[in-house]
């Protein structure tokens, strides 16, 4: 379901949250109900993104305490399935999420725990149960010379085995400080090492950037690293500014794009698409 949701949507990804301080889904004081493009929203400081909506769904919701995220939610659009992903920190550094969805039996049930070197991500566990199987993975996190994200190397234990069993690699090219293709690779391992011999391979561009606010840079960072491992195809929300077209390159079709264009209010953040089919709703700091 959900991944059907993220790729029929493209643009308007899959992580929702509810996001205010007091704890309400309501709309955020100061935002225009609306969004429409001429008067966009009252905001006019400091805001970070509360929900996204389609039609009458919230398809991301955002809940924050005093600012820090503490819950998100992700809808699909179609029916009454819903992820919701619960954030734990320690101090003010997110140490745990934990992903699950209200499906019975659960298709997305996911513990993430995250460590830090020298303040920056550099470790995750991630502990999963599905149909009373559970598995684990260890991701290594990777950055260039200049401190920028580079790659993620994930490596799975399936089952019961006490040997990696697959290996994954998210490999970034960033152009500024706007991510412009995720090479994404899996394969099996054997003996500890991966067998090339079984790589698969998915790649998505992020093109035509505008020089506008990214809604996501309001959220923490962290959150969308872990998020961009379940569904690769939204790791743009890493990105400073939005991105016009998303191409997907596969090597057994054609490549695909889906083209992207915003509304925004005076204060360069998109409040809708330009259809005013998907809003973006903020809350002010």
């Amino acid at each position: 379901m959900f991944k059907k949701y993220i790729l029929s949507s493209l643009t308007v990804l899959a992580l929702s949250f509810a996001l205010s301080c007091d704890n309400t889904t309501e709309d955020p004081p100061n935002q225009n109900n609306n969004n429409n493009s001429s008067t966009g929203t009252t905001i006019t400081g400091p805001r970070i993104l509360s929900k996204i909506t389609s039609g009458n769904v919230n398809i991301e919701e955002y809940i924050t305490n005093s600012g820090f995220l503490s819950q998100a939610f992700i809808r699909d659009v179609a029916s009454s399935n819903t992820i919701t992903a619960t954030v734990t920190y320690s101090g003010d550094k997110i140490s745990k999420i934990k992903y699950q969805d209200n499906i019975n039996p659960h298709v997305i049930d996911n513990l993430y725990t995250l460590t830090y070197d020298s303040g920056k991500l550099s470790g995750i566990t991630m502990d999963q149960t599905i149909m009373s199987v559970t598995n684990h993975s260890d991701f290594t996190v990777y950055y260039d010379a200049n401190g920028q994200l580079y790659r993620i190397i994930e490596k799975k234990k399936l089952g019961s085995t006490t040997s990696y069993t697959h290996y994954v690699e998210y490999k970034f090219t960033f152009a500024a400080n706007n991510v412009a293709k995720l090479d994404h690779t899996v394969m099996l391992m054997s003996g500890g090492n991966p067998d090339t011999s079984t790589a698969t391979a998915m790649s998505y561009a992020y093109d035509n950037y505008d020089s506008k606010i990214n809604p996501y840079k309001t959220l923490p960072k962290e959150y969308f690293i872990v998020t961009g491992t379940l569904f690769p195809v939204n790791f743009s929300w890493l990105s400073s500014n939005n991105p016009g077209k998303l191409t997907l390159i596969n090597p057994a079709g054609p490549p695909v794009s889906v083209p992207k264009g915003y509304v925004y209010d005076t204060q360069n953040y998109p409040v809708s698409d330009q259809g005013q089919t998907i809003k973006y709703v903020y809350k002010p700091l």
